[in-house]
């Protein structure tokens, strides 16, 4: 056994008594932790690793640095020992074998350099790369959860439709309806689970609650005219039942349920809020600014709640100017640890009517590291490791080669890189913000908004952000996946016909355009597709593209039968049939031109796996040397000869059948002379290394049988050697002329 194999024992026997022993202390102490209790330490003990890797290390290796730059040590000069082991001539055969070997599988087209240090480039990135987005879609995964679509769904069906208990939003139909709508849904059905209307479970499901209060904010236009231009909403104070002038009274903040329903919000909204909460709301109607408008609260008890709706309906706070009133309040599921950040509006249309919409986010804003699956903390620490890997890859590159940024693909890394802090500093933000928010929970009043849109708008944030890393990672892939002939090709194709297809596009987008802006102006009335410009230029693409169950022929026919037609026409058959078609077919022509052009080269070269099979031929022998993938012989009742004329049979059989299907390629695609040279030379190279191979195998040989090591080797003939003995042939017969 040599040192590097006693090392690597004495390290694999080091690791499997650490392991032991951690395992029978954990089993055989006499104590248990809790679950939670051991994800923390587990998390702790990877923080410390972590810690001391990125930071520890570097402090460590720079005092060192400073140490050993003005204290420099003594040179030490290692003595020579004369105990070394003595190589003879069967260990230099032994290696010259090796290397015979290694040869073997090497031909003249794997000495392209700039294909293989491509190549090389090309798996150094699918290994850091490949593996970094594994990791991260293995994180996605693990950590998405499918209660989130089933309670927004869920929720959003039990507040807009109708119920035993309660009506749904839905059924608003005037606004003065609305005190009603949220006596019913928000106040009894919220406090129908005791009977002194104190509790705060819903009718629904008791397990969950309402965080605070319930706000109400209404939009108060100016004027209630309706114009060409867009509204302006109010922003003035006013006393009690809209009254003006406005008066500031010494027992207002006292009072001040009375006169806040009055006062615009923004008086009082924060910084915080103006950063996240600077918003509008994208109605039916109009869009709504989310820090304007005037504010009031309700009660944690059904009694005076109630006695704040007779206030306002006494007062008349919601009347004709009213635009919008929106219904915030916070629902928290606690057997899913579960926030539902719910938002109703309802909208006053100019014909006295309303439009209502139920907007729900649900987010678990409260799921800490501790309170992950296994499965889940696993993938996270996967991730971090390999994107500690990553960033250390990306960071060398560039400190060495700082060149190299001026490349597309290096700012697409650095730009990973920063999308990953991005998200480390965003998720940091928002557990701040929460733990905020649940110390403002503990010590809330009965009267309070606690307003959870913050940390939820924080959530959505991280999200969109994952979202594009998500997108930038899979666009690096790109680059990565360009040892495949078939991505090569079509990155030919878009670079041939990137003009051509813009043109293309940019025509295509101008007719829709117009299509677009006559069925809203026609239809746009009568149907919900096609009442705005941008959601119709949606639903024709969708249409143009085979999504066609949201699209009915008949949302088209409410300016007339032909007009009708004609539309439906000028959808169905000018924009699917040509312009589309037109398209595709733009992109299939320069796809045939780049396919031919690459077929035109005829450059004789290696693919990328061939590369990859010389490259790491020691992972491949470890692989074909593992008893599960070595080919052992069975005799089948049968003999030595019978076996190898049976498999001779069946390889001239299968040969005869590979020559048979490539006639027709070879007919099609002959070999040119420097094709058939290049051909014929790496067969005289390979029969000369299967020479050199049998003649250092027959000198092992017979130095192992004989005990021998003064046998000569029998060098093979090659086409250098005779012209060499040529040349001295010729100039021994000029030396004797002269």
């Amino acid at each position: 056994m040599n040192v590097k194999k006693a090392h690597l024992a004495m390290f694999g026997i080091t690791i499997g008594i650490i392991i032991g022993c951690m395992a029978i202390i954990t089993i055989f102490v006499g104590f248990k932790h809790e679950m939670v209790k051991f994800k923390t330490m587990l998390v702790s003990m990877v923080i410390v690793l972590m810690f001391q890797f990125l930071i520890g290390d570097p402090i460590k290796f720079v005092v060192l640095a400073i140490d050993r730059t003005f204290w420099p040590p003594s040179l030490y000069i290692p003595p020579r020992s004369d105990k070394g082991k003595e190589h003879d001539r069967r260990d230099f055969l032994k290696q010259r074998l090796s290397s015979q070997r290694a040869n073997l599988g090497i031909s003249s087209q794997y000495r392209n350099w700039k294909l293989n240090e491509q190549y090389k480039l090309i798996a150094h990135d699918l290994f850091t790369y490949g593996q970094y987005f594994l990791c991260l879609m293995c994180m996605i995964l693990v950590t998405r959860d499918e209660t989130l679509y089933h309670n927004t769904r869920i929720i959003k069906e039990l507040f807009m439709n109708n119920h035993t208990d309660y009506t749904g939003l839905k059924e608003v139909y005037f606004l003065n309806q609305l005190y009603d709508f949220i006596e019913s849904t928000l106040v009894i059905a919220f406090n129908s689970n005791s009977s002194g209307g104190t509790a705060t479970g819903w009718a629904h499901s008791e397990q969950t609650v309402l965080l605070g209060v319930i706000r109400l904010r209404q939009l108060r236009v100016i004027d209630p005219d309706i114009g060409l231009s867009p509204p302006q909403f109010s922003e003035m104070y006013y006393m009690p039942d809209w009254q003006l002038p406005y008066r500031r009274l010494h027992y207002a903040d006292k009072y001040w349920r009375i006169y806040e329903p009055w006062i615009p919000i923004t008086v009082s909204f924060e910084f915080l809020d103006g950063l996240l909460m600077n918003f509008d709301h994208v109605g039916s109607l109009n869009s709504y600014p989310e820090l304007s408008g005037y504010v009031s609260l309700l009660a944690r008890s059904t009694a005076n709640s109630m006695k704040v709706l007779d206030y306002l309906s006494e007062y008349h706070w919601l009347t004709l100017n009213t635009s919008a009133v929106f219904i915030d309040f916070t629902l928290y599921n606690v057997d899913v640890n579960l926030f539902s950040i719910c938002t109703l509006r309802l909208e006053k249309t100019p014909f006295g009517g309303t439009v209502p919409d139920v907007q729900v986010e649900s987010a678990k804003l409260l799921e800490n590291v501790d309170q992950m699956p296994f499965v889940g903390l696993l993938a996270l620490i996967i991730y971090v490791v390999v994107f500690i890997q990553f960033a250390q890859s990306l960071a060398i590159k560039l400190w060495y080669e700082p060149e190299l940024l001026q490349s597309i693909w290096n700012k697409l890394d650095l730009f990973i890189f920063l999308l990953n802090v991005m998200v480390v500093v965003l998720v940091v933000l928002r557990e701040a913000l929460v733990a905020n928010m649940m110390k403002k929970v503990e010590g809330a009043s009965k009267m309070e908004f606690i307003d959870f849109r913050r940390p939820s708008r924080m959530h959505q944030l991280t999200t969109i952000t994952i979202g594009f890393l998500i997108c930038m990672t899979t666009l690096r892939l790109w680059r990565v996946m360009q040892f495949s002939s078939v991505f090569e090709l079509f990155t030919r194709t878009l670079y041939l016909a990137w003009a051509a297809v813009a043109s293309t596009a940019i025509a295509i987008v101008i007719f829709l355009m117009g299509f677009c802006f006559a069925v809203v102006t026609i239809n746009g009335n009568n149907s919900n597709n096609f009442n705005r410009f941008v959601k119709s230029m949606v639903m024709c693409m969708c249409f143009s593209f085979g999504f066609s169950a949201q699209v009915k022929p008949s949302e088209l026919f409410h300016g007339g039968k032909w007009l009708g037609i004609l539309l439906y026409g000028v959808l169905a058959f000018v924009i699917i049939v040509l312009l589309i078609n037109v398209f595709v077919s733009l992109i299939n022509d320069y796809f045939t031109i780049a396919k031919t052009m690459r077929d035109s080269e005829k450059e004789h070269r290696i693919n990328f796996f061939e590369f990859l099979r010389i490259e790491f031929s020691g992972f491949f022998n470890f692989i074909h040397n593992l008893p599960c993938c070595r080919r052992n012989y069975v005799r089948n009742r049968r003999t030595v000869a019978e076996n190898v004329s049976r498999k001779l049979k069946a390889i001239d059989a299968k040969t005869m059948m590979q020559q048979r299907q490539r006639r027709g390629y070879q007919e099609a695609h002959r070999q040119t002379d420097e094709e058939a040279e290049v051909v014929y030379k790496d067969r005289g190279e390979r029969i000369i290394n299967v020479g050199n191979i049998l003649n250092t195998q027959l000198t092992l040989l017979s130095m192992l049988l004989f005990d021998d090591d003064d046998v000569d080797e029998v060098q093979p003939e090659t086409q250098e050697s005779k012209e060499a003995e040529e040349n001295e042939k010729s100039k021994d017969k000029d030396q004797a002329e002269a």
